[in-house]
């Protein structure tokens, strides 16, 4: 644990580093350091068996900003400017896309991103402390969105890498839509939040999903339900179903109390 060096460029706002196979994680002083190593544990894991992905992260400047607790989304400088999505943005899911005027077109900016995120992957990923250290205050309690948000950058460098996966991925995609594979589920949404998710089930710290009651729960049930995005996922991720520090790994907080429902979908 350090100062950021100065060599990243960092913004004045960061004050702790570590690193994750050369991607820097970042926080202000208010996040405690137990917080930047567990995400650092997660993000290692996640690259371990592809250290190329992990290159490629590196060498096109991807890092990561973990927020406190009491910090928002648009408190960090990079994020300042963002705007809600508009009505047209593909990555709104079906329930958004139908009550858009209430959850999105009625919210400033400011308010949108504070209530609908607490993490983002890309270029410039966020976590939050409460969800990398698990704690009762995480919006997300049952699953590890540090973990998904990190899986979108694992595939970003798949596809620049490794083209042959990245079809492979597609072709999967492509499978599930047509043959109604998470029907409904966030999974479908894109390309993208269909490996996030796989990769959640993958390394079991995602919650339970149900689909004509039929459970996915643990990497054998990815196995059986979805065999060709289990096949790609092995290909990213050798044989390794545990991330170090993940909070929820085979937790039984995955597993909502009370009977379980047909489907998990969110109705809308």
């Amino acid at each position: 644990m350090g100062s950021p060096p100065t060599d990243i460029g960092a913004e004045q706002f960061y004050k702790k580093y570590v690193s994750a196979r050369g991607i820097p994680i970042l926080s202000s002083d208010r996040v405690p350091d137990e917080a930047l190593l567990a995400a650092r544990d997660m993000a290692s894991g996640l690259l371990a068996y592809r250290p190329d992905l992990a290159d490629w992260l590196v060498g096109n400047d991807y890092r990561v900003a973990i927020i406190a607790e009491e910090e928002a989304l648009l408190d960090l400088p990079e994020k300042a400017h963002w705007s809600k999505p508009a009505r047209d943005d593909p990555r709104l899911t079906r329930c958004e896309l139908k009550h858009y005027d209430v959850r999105i077109g009625a919210l400033t900016d400011r308010a949108y991103w504070d209530a609908r995120a607490r993490g983002i992957g890309g270029k410039r990923t966020v976590g939050s402390e409460e969800d990398v250290l698990g704690l009762p205050s995480t919006r997300y309690w049952g699953e590890t969105i540090f973990v998904h948000e990190m899986a979108h950058n694992v595939l970003f460098a798949i596809e620049a890498v490794d083209p042959a996966l990245y079809a492979e991925v597609v072709a999967a995609y492509a499978n599930a839509l047509a043959n109604d594979l998470w029907l409904n589920e966030y999974a479908t949404t894109t390309i993208q939040e269909y490996w996030a998710e796989g990769t959640q089930i993958w390394f079991n710290s995602n919650r339970r999903v149900m689909i004509d009651g039929r459970q996915i729960l643990n990497h054998p049930d990815l196995e059986a339900y979805d065999p060709k995005l289990y096949a790609a996922l092995a290909q990213a991720y050798g044989d390794n179903h545990r991330l170090k520090s993940d909070p929820f790994w085979m937790r039984e907080a995955r597993v909502p109390p009370g009977p379980p429902p047909l489907n998990t979908a969110e109705e809308c």
